[in-house]
């Protein structure tokens, strides 16, 4: 029979690690439902865009991830986590849809019907400012990171861009890309200051599997949520 070693120290060292580790994993699950922001007496208005939906994929990956699932479960984050600050929040789509009429052909005019009636939709509602989330891709793989673009032509645009890429970099590990100018579609016809975000890459293999976990799409939801509030927060 071998010789009996106690072990109580190492149990207690090992209880107390689990502890703090416990402390850790639910502090982070609390701070992901509630409010980033403190609430604002004066309303404001935010339509975030999911990207693509519906007959347009966006990109997809060889294992069949879709970016515009991806967009929307993000989308639907931000709103969630501006809501209680007083900040009315709409999306563009609450579902897998489109905007494109049945029967309509041409890759070209099918995506711009969609776009048109998504700024629409910005207008309608008298929104502050409009927020586009999408997903890159490269047939290299080799970039990664999230990124924002707003219209060349745009100084608001440019200011809510930097805003939220200033969070974005702050989440761990984030590649430290910048804010870009750019002449896209839908954020050079909305009659409001536009951007896009681009959330990551899901060429890249190590961030297409973060892309797909809920607390990583906390991260960037509350990043895009901060750097929104911090817009209205400006004089």
């Amino acid at each position: 029979m071998g010789k009996y070693v106690g072990i109580t120290g190492n149990k207690t060292a090992i209880l107390l690690v689990l502890s703090v580790m416990s402390v850790l994993v639910l502090s982070v699950l609390w701070q992901g439902s509630t409010a980033v922001v403190s609430h604002f007496e004066k309303g404001h208005i935010v339509m975030l865009d999911p990207g693509h939906g519906g007959y347009d994929p966006g990109a997809i990956t060889n294992q069949g991830v879709y970016e515009k699932a991806i967009n929307l479960q993000i989308a639907q984050k931000v709103k969630e986590m501006l809501g209680p600050s007083g900040i009315e929040v709409f999306l563009t789509r609450e579902e897998d849809i489109d905007y494109v009429p049945d029967g309509v052909k041409g890759k070209t005019t099918k995506k711009q019907i969609d776009l048109n009636r998504r700024i629409d939709m910005a207008r309608e509602v008298n929104a502050d400012v409009f927020v586009s989330l999408h997903v890159n891709a490269t047939a290299t793989g080799l970039q990664s990171g999230a990124e924002t673009f707003y219209h060349y032509q745009s100084e608001s645009g440019k200011g809510l861009a930097e805003l939220i890429q200033q969070e974005l970099i702050k989440i761990p590990g984030m590649n430290r890309r910048i804010t870009k100018p750019g002449d896209f579609y839908i954020i050079k016809n909305t009659s409001m200051p536009a951007i896009i975000v681009e959330v990551g890459y899901l060429s890249s293999v190590k961030e297409q599997k973060k892309l797909q976990q809920s607390w990583y799409q906390e991260q960037l939801a509350r990043a895009i949520a901060k750097g929104i509030a911090n817009y209205f927060i400006q004089p």
